[in-house]
């Protein structure tokens, strides 16, 4: 595509109300007509039944605990799309493709997300990135309707370039691949509410603020609220993702179709986990266990489970990208004795 004119003028580091806060940029877009047909695509529809965190949904505990569906938080992508392509002041055009790469970019995640996903790509052969190119593309049914659309109203390889985190900068791709990027902006942020449930407010607004030291060069001194955040994402995996419950959780999503001999099709990725309750529900009986400290899956107990330990930590020596590093090494540890209802089963999150 042709080359975008970027940050025309400068902004003040404190926006004014309301928009410095998330919700306004997201209601811009729920209002907006063009956005219409794909969030009422049956394809972004299926995404309110995906939950965001997958299996670890289902055993971190209280309803209250729970981070939502993967349409909420591809709202919110969207959102902070909006708020920094109209910040940087981007064409009409690009702009729109931001927020519907934003609305669209986690289209083709399954059922427990990426909880079962390990198993998924081994037994069919592709996962969540192809199932959305899929989608996209309209070679799958749910997502005929949304590609006739995406084909008469935007560029679709430039989409999907965004999406694949290809774009160049100066069209906007660092929105989806600098290391502190929309997405994992929202997902960090969602995720961290497990620890720590911030009012609705503060989290909208804090979003914002992390989007604008992120990609607002005029943003003065953005090292302490970048910083902050590189810290809570070392939280949210060190103390959610690779706690011992995650990793159960995660485990038993992923070994429950080889030793229960229940078998996955293909078309079962492309559906929703209301689905899966029905169709799998001892699955689901297990990850409720997890949460009420009473797993007993024999075929677990003792199991060695390896993972990807990631350490995020900053080079303070540095300004910039390479500020936000993270370390990762291959890790394993054994899972306890589920062969019998243990009452003394403790799966904490770490604060």
């Amino acid at each position: 595509m042709e080359q975008r004119s970027l940050l025309q003028n400068t902004i003040n580091e404190t926006l004014e109300a309301p928009e410095q806060t998330l919700d306004y940029w997201r209601a811009d877009i729920e209002h907006d007509a063009f956005y219409q047909p794909v969030l009422k695509s049956q394809a972004f529809q299926r995404l309110k039944g995906i939950s965001f965190l997958g299996a670890l949904d289902y055993a971190v505990g209280s309803k209250q605990a729970h981070t939502g569906s993967r349409a909420e938080h591809s709202l919110n992508v969207a959102a902070l799309a909006n708020f920094v392509a109209t910040r940087r002041q981007y064409t009409p055009e690009l702009k729109k493709h931001l927020i519907v790469a934003g609305l669209l970019h986690d289209i083709g995640h399954p059922p427990l997300s990426h909880s079962a996903e390990p198993f998924i790509k081994k037994h069919i052969g592709y996962g969540h990135h192809h199932a959305g190119e899929k989608i996209l593309k309209g070679q799958h049914e749910l997502g005929k309707a949304l590609n006739k659309w995406l084909s008469e109203n935007t560029d679709l390889s430039f989409l999907i370039s965004l999406i694949d985190q290809n774009a160049l900068d100066i069209d906007g791709g660092d929105l989806f691949s600098s290391p502190i990027n929309i997405d994992t902006i929202e997902g960090i942020t969602r995720s961290h509410q497990v620890f720590s449930r911030t009012a609705k407010g503060s989290l909208s607004r804090n979003r914002i603020d992390i989007a604008a030291a992120s990609f607002l060069p005029e943003v003065r001194n953005p090292w302490e609220k970048l910083d902050q955040f590189w810290k809570m994402k070392h939280q949210v995996y060190a103390g959610l993702i690779t706690s011992k419950r995650g990793l159960v959780a995660d485990k038993l999503s992923q070994l429950y179709f080889q030793h229960e001999s229940h078998s996955l099709s293909e078309q079962d990725i492309f559906t929703s986990e209301k689905y899966w309750k029905k169709r799998y529900a001892t699955l689901f009986e297990g990850l409720q266990g997890i949460n009420k400290q009473k797993l007993s899956v024999h075929w677990m107990s003792g199991a060695k489970v390896s993972y990807i330990n990631r350490c995020y930590y900053l080079d303070e020596s540095q300004r910039g990208r390479a500020r936000y590093q993270c370390a990762k090494s291959a890790a394993t540890t054994l899972l306890p004795d589920f062969s019998t209802s243990n009452h003394q089963l403790q799966f904490v999150i770490i604060k």
